[in-house]
């Protein structure tokens, strides 16, 4: 069977595909190994690893958003500095009645992206090549990955946030207890069913 460890995980943790939707994170899984070894996409190219840690690391979104109690349905998502695409596709091929802005300014990745947007036929997916200071949207929620200092995540997207977004950061192992000033900060965290991780996500959004 195809996929096998990303239906193991998402069954285990109830969060619901269709045929259709992993049909398309197999192509996705095909250009990323692809072009993951003529361009620096992304190191995990093995089948085992894109399944655990790209595309159900990036769909554990949903059960934040749940539990944060977001209504994540015809909203306008911002995948800040997207890189091969995560979280903003894997949540765009589930989440198919929001639209998903893929925030990329290198070149080479966007045009990947856009190679992606293509083959999965994602009309829900448009990619911005340029950085996200040079931004001026009205984003109910911008997703971030992979993000070392909060501190610096909320520097560059402060005037989205401002205008009423709120900022998604999904961090591994590391708590952030820290609070900012002018920025309510909320942290979910939960055991993931299937792997030993306990996954942490800070909800952030202006006080202002």
């Amino acid at each position: 069977m195809s996929l096998e460890r990303l239906r193991e995980l998402c069954e285990l943790n109830e969060i619901d595909l269709s045929e259709e939707e992993y049909k398309k994170f197999e192509r996705y899984r095909e250009l990323l190994k692809k072009w993951g070894k003529r361009i620096n996409i992304t190191s995990i190219l093995s089948d085992k690893e894109i399944e655990e840690k790209h595309f159900f690391d990036s769909l554990l979104g949903i059960k934040a958003f749940k539990l944060y109690g977001l209504d994540y349905h015809n909203k306008l998502l911002g995948d800040v500095g997207s890189g091969g695409g995560f979280p903003g596709v894997p949540l765009a091929i589930t989440i198919q009645n929001s639209t998903f802005d893929l925030i990329e300014s290198r070149h080479k990745r966007c045009v990947f992206l856009e190679q992606v947007k293509r083959e999965l036929k994602l009309p829900n997916v448009k990619v911005l090549c340029t950085r996200v200071e040079s931004i001026d949207r009205n984003y109910d929620m911008l997703l971030m990955r992979a993000v070392e200092d909060p501190i610096e995540a909320i520097k560059i997207t402060k005037h989205l946030l401002e205008k009423g977004a709120i900022l998604c950061i999904y961090r591994g192992k590391e708590r952030f207890s820290q609070e900012i000033p002018n920025y309510i900060i909320e942290e979910i965290s939960f055991e993931v069913k299937g792997i030993k991780l306990r996954r942490h996500f800070l909800f952030i959004k202006s006080a202002k």
